[in-house]
């Protein structure tokens, strides 16, 4: 799975290069956002402006990495969330968990870049 990566700061941004989060690729996104966790990475925005659709398995990812950040202290903020994204969020009440931002700018300064 290719990820674009770039530090803003002291914030990851990662940027996965897929359309479709789902059981195809969970498992290498999981490994991968672990990695960075476990490099010491502790602030993290995740970049979805690629991504128009996720399964449960991808919003497992996401909840997962999330609370590998918090076991270090860390934070994990959302950009580039499309309409259908935003809308599977709503429905399953994960937008009261993320924070999600238009830019990737924008979720770097509310983690503290």
């Amino acid at each position: 799975m290719h990820f674009d990566q770039w530090i803003m700061g002291d914030v990851l941004v990662v940027a996965p290069r897929r359309e479709r989060l789902d059981a195809s690729v969970a498992g290498l996104l999981k490994q991968q956002l672990r990695r960075y966790v476990d490099a010491g990475h502790g602030k993290l925005v995740l970049d979805l402006d690629t991504v128009r659709f996720m399964d449960s398995s991808g919003l497992t990812v996401l909840i997962s990495t999330l609370k590998a950040l918090s076991h270090v202290g860390g934070e994990l903020a959302l950009c580039g969330v499309s309409q259908n994204l935003a809308s599977l969020f709503q429905l399953t009440r994960l937008d009261k968990v993320f924070r999600v931002f238009a830019s990737a700018e924008q979720a770097s300064r509310s983690l503290g870049a």
